[in-house]
């Protein structure tokens, strides 16, 4: 007989930006909420995985917040910058997120679990809690709802639902990645190279006037190319990376630069090959500096400030829910009457198996349903950000943070109501979701077909 560890309202696997989001949603909805989280870090790839950038717009909501309260402390650049695919806003810095993170956790009366790992589900078809090996020993956590923003999916996989993984014909899927950060980058150097070589880019933004001092470009360059000097690199046997471009962009302080660089193909729900990347991953970030020091105008006296502790893994599960949200739903902009808001994310695909990418804009936006928070046949369980139901193709938008933040808080929401009437999720009225998602600013309709489906 394992020990109780406690029942709670709303319980929540995952703590990066969904989960918290999630977690911070319910409390504010008066749930107890209890987020739980296998490792020490608080936000997942926004702050220990250094994805310190919205790929896509973010005007609403929580995640609004928390990018504006980073804002008022200078941690952030909240305005809107256009990228060539589409308009973003909000580069912040990781730590001061996580510190506005913390303040909002607390302020919501959220409880955190961090080093516990989820062992099972308790109770198939009917989720009724998750056993977890905490540092004492195995613990049973009861939920009377739980909310899987885990990114992989794990809690609903335990339970028995249905899913997908990867691209359906070969089975690839987009690479996993670690982002690094360098100092001491001369970035007036760097923004003149831009400017002066702008078929090397495919995404650019620069501030409108050059200037020769590092603190003018604080939060406010991002390019992704230089396709000459890599293929220089490559003829001088230089370039080891399985990729033909890198992204730069700049950070809080003057003169840093976060790169992203890196890639390594391979199944992140596969322990060995996690493990491999772990360590690859960190070779190359090293191998990087080495390469920018080389070649990248700017970069001849940088230094290597840190190396992301945490993997940037894109795609792993994708959960079977009521609706399977489809590439085509994307590109045409669809609406659904039970969309619980309005996505405004490109499709940002890094090649699976390869070593392109590509950034297509979603123009106007896209409903997302609240059915792809739904595991098929599967009660007392929601599923948030990147393993919610949708094709491989709508995957390269929902992956980003706008949708996992948008799904985070309906999420939230959704599981608060439920426990409070005590119902399943599946039993909610959307209407009810919809309306607490409306007073808090957020676009939950536009242009729903007749058919409301």
């Amino acid at each position: 007989m394992l020990d109780l560890f406690g029942h709670y309202d709303v319980v929540v696997v995952g703590a990066g930006v969904t989960g918290v989001t999630a977690a911070i949603s319910a409390g504010r909805e008066g749930a107890r909420t209890l987020l739980v989280e296998g490792t020490g870090f608080i936000g997942g790839n926004v702050t220990a995985g250094r994805l310190t950038k919205p790929t896509g717009d973010v005007d609403s909501g929580l995640f609004w917040e928390m990018m504006s309260r980073a804002a008022d402390l200078g941690g952030a650049d909240i305005s809107l910058q256009d990228a060539g695919w589409g308009e973003y806003r909000g580069i912040f810095d990781p730590e001061v997120m996580l510190r506005i993170m913390l303040q909002m956790l607390e302020e919501a009366s959220v409880e955190i679990l961090l080093h516990a790992q989820v062992m099972d589900a308790i109770g198939s078809n009917q989720v009724k809690g998750i056993e977890v090996l905490v540092k004492s020993g195995r613990k049973i956590i009861l939920a009377d709802a739980l909310i899987d923003a885990s990114g992989d999916g794990d809690v609903a996989a335990l339970s028995g639902a249905q899913f997908a993984v990867g691209n359906p014909d070969s089975g690839h899927v987009q690479p996993m990645s670690c982002y690094l950060r360098m100092m001491n980058v001369e970035t007036p150097v760097l923004a003149r190279y831009i400017r002066e070589n702008p078929d090397e880019f495919s995404s650019v933004v620069l501030p409108p006037v050059q200037s020769d001092n590092r603190e003018d470009y604080a939060f406010r360059l991002l390019a992704s190319g230089f396709t000459s000097l890599i293929e220089k690199a490559r003829a001088d046997g230089k370039w080891a990376f399985p990729k033909n471009y890198l992204t730069v962009k700049t950070g809080l302080l003057p003169g840093e630069i976060n790169l992203n660089i890196t890639r390594f193909q391979g199944d992140g729900l596969d322990e060995r090959v996690l493990s491999r990347a772990e360590v690859e991953l960190r070779k190359q970030a090293y191998e990087a500096v080495d390469f920018c020091k080389s070649y990248l105008p700017g970069f001849e006296r940088g230094a290597l400030l840190d190396v992301a502790p945490k993997l940037g893994i894109r795609e792993t599960r994708r959960i079977t829910g009521d609706y399977i949200l489809t590439g085509d739903d994307v590109k045409s902009g669809r609406d659904f009457a039970d969309s619980i808001g309005f996505a405004r994310a490109p499709l940002d695909v890094h090649e699976p198996g390869g070593q392109g990418g590509g950034i297509v804009g979603v123009e106007g936006g896209y409903g997302v349903p609240y059915r792809c928070l739904l595991p098929k046949n599967i009660e007392g369980l929601l599923i948030a950000g990147r393993c919610i139901s949708v094709d491989d193709v709508a995957f390269g938008s929902t992956r980003n943070i706008p949708v996992c933040v948008l799904t985070g808080e309906a999420a939230g929401i959704a599981g608060a109501l439920a426990a409070r009437a005590k119902v399943t999720p599946r039993s909610i009225d959307v209407g009810e979701i919809q309306a607490s998602l409306h007073r808090r600013g957020i676009k939950v309709r536009e242009n729903a077909d007749a058919s409301g489906s």
